[in-house]
């Protein structure tokens, strides 16, 4: 019809939004995104563009869905990179959703960087404090540790949230074979005091008085 206005384009759309944005326009800007995504669903930059506004105008759901969408278009079009980005950006934004850890870490094994792998799943640990968040930092310990066995620390780590989720047997089993694998006074010493915690007693705290005068 005469008169009819063409409507934009999907890049007008994406350039519009990308302005709004820009000068703190956030819902706006979310709009824009959104009617772009509407002419191309499976645009992974738009929906990595989106995902942090929605975290922001406190819309968590909607946020991790834009968010996983843009790392499962990344992946099936085989850019494993950028999908690490868009995870960790999503980890970073919302701390205590496991999984997001779990894709991030599972990412940098694929990649063989196993380093960055144990690197990610400890510093999502870190969030997991809260009594009932213990059985999430108990996953990420194990994982941690299926990676790389030889880390004393979170073995300790490991068996002290064991011990508090009343799962004290596997906590002694994570702790048996730990004297034999203790390199330092230091490593004796917090042996010795998790050894305290987990269970109790005269015996146990006598052994951390001795390892905290003598080291051993």
């Amino acid at each position: 019809m005469f008169g009819s206005k063409t409507p934009p384009s999907r890049s007008e759309l994406v350039t519009e939004a990308d302005l709004a944005r820009s000068k703190g326009r956030l819902n706006k800007a979310i709009l824009g995104y959104k009617k772009a995504l509407e002419l191309e669903p499976k645009d992974a930059v738009v929906l990595g563009k989106l995902a942090p506004l929605l975290a922001r105008v406190k819309q968590p759901e909607a946020a991790l869905e834009s968010f996983r969408a843009a790392a499962q278009v990344h992946l099936d079009k085989g850019f494993a990179d950028k999908a690490l980005a868009v995870y960790a950006q999503a980890a970073e934004l919302f701390p205590l959703e496991l999984d997001l850890w779990r894709q991030v870490s599972q990412l940098h094994v694929v990649k063989g960087h196993r380093a960055e792998a144990v690197k990610t799943l400890l510093r999502g640990r870190l969030h997991f404090r809260r009594g009932a968040e213990r059985p999430g930092a108990i996953l990420l310990l194990r994982e941690t540790l299926a990676l790389d066995a030889t880390l004393f620390e979170v073995k300790l780590d490991l068996a002290l949230l064991l011990a508090r989720q009343k799962q004290r047997d596997e906590a002694l089993a994570v702790l048996e074979p730990l004297p034999a694998e203790a390199k330092s006074r230091r490593h004796m010493r917090r042996l010795r005091w998790t050894q305290a915690q987990v269970t109790p007693g005269v015996g146990t705290f006598t052994s951390w008085l001795r390892a905290l005068l003598l080291g051993r």
